[in-house]
């Protein structure tokens, strides 16, 4: 007698092998993977070679730039983006700008390969006596020097983030401003995290150390706006104001899972007539990610 042989009494025929039909939703279900992972592979196959297209086609778009280093009067040069070579696409929730076709936040700091003196592009120049001699005193004293670069060049990720180090080293010397030192813990969150991009799934090990470098660098850049928001003037940075600052101090915030406090900042971001249109809108942005990201 068949295991099911009654059910015939009731019209119904199930057959002899009952579990053939697990048998063949297994079966479909390790073809879905299968199919899933070569489509998966597929992709990141043409993800690395997309990325090795943008790398082979990088130098194309930098050129190299003469300077003279206000510290120690030498010559020499840095490698810049060719103007409108490159578009921002879109900003993170921090305001990280991202570029195509190559990353323009490598080259955001020029540094003099004699004496080590280094700032952000936009603050090079601007360098008092008293500072410089801070440079000479702090930096220059101990700075090896680095071979002038090649025109045809380009600068590596990790050579990006010594770069902004050495920027980072110049602003502790001179006694820079609290807003500028957390721009730069900002700026090299921004770098790393490029890196990451860049890397993909290539590394998973690098990967982590390079997110905790990110996490370590964004709750730098944190306290350091909020000590700035406390003891200094605005414009900070530049140009950014109050709002743009208490936005980033916001964004900063989200990151490191502290809702309370960023959803405080957001609500006189959102309701002020000096705000401008771009950050009132991102503030309203944020405050839904902080509340959808609150009910989970």
């Amino acid at each position: 007698m068949g295991v099911f042989s009654g059910l015939n009494n009731f019209g119904i025929d199930m057959g002899e092998d009952i579990y053939g039909d697990n048998k063949a939703k297994n079966n479909a279900d390790a073809d879905a993977r299968a199919a899933a992972a070569a489509a998966e592979a597929e992709a990141a196959h043409k993800a690395a070679e997309e990325k090795k297209k943008k790398d082979a086609e990088e130098p194309n778009y930098l050129l190299a730039r003469s300077y003279t280093c206000p510290v120690c009067d030498k010559p020499f040069k840095s490698l810049a983006v060719k103007a409108n070579r490159a578009r921002v696409v879109s900003h993170d929730v921090d305001l990280r700008p991202v570029y195509d076709p190559v990353d323009s936040l490598k080259y955001n700091v020029i540094s003099c390969p004699y004496c080590g003196y280094s700032a952000l592009t936009r603050v090079f120049p601007n360098i008092t006596n008293n500072q410089k001699k801070m440079v000479k005193e702090k930096i220059s004293s101990a700075f090896k020097p680095a071979a002038v670069i090649s025109e045809n060049g380009v600068y590596s990720y990790d050579e990006a983030l010594g770069r902004m180090q050495m920027a980072f080293a110049t602003a502790m010397a001179t006694v820079a401003k609290s807003s500028e030192k957390a721009y730069l813990c900002l700026s090299m969150s921004w770098l790393v995290r490029g890196q990451r991009e860049h890397l993909g799934n290539a590394d998973p090990d690098k990967l982590e150390e390079l997110q905790m470098a990110e996490d370590e660098l964004q709750k730098k850049a944190l306290e350091g706006f909020v000590y700035a928001r406390q003891t200094e003037d605005y414009p900070m940075c530049g140009n950014m104001d109050q709002y743009t600052v208490d936005y980033i101090i916001a964004a900063l915030f989200y990151k490191s899972k502290d809702y309370d406090k960023a959803l405080k900042l957001l609500p006189e971001i959102i309701v002020s007539a000096s705000a401008s249109r771009g950050i009132k809108d991102r503030a309203r942005d944020l405050k839904e990610k902080i509340i959808a990201a609150r009910s989970k």
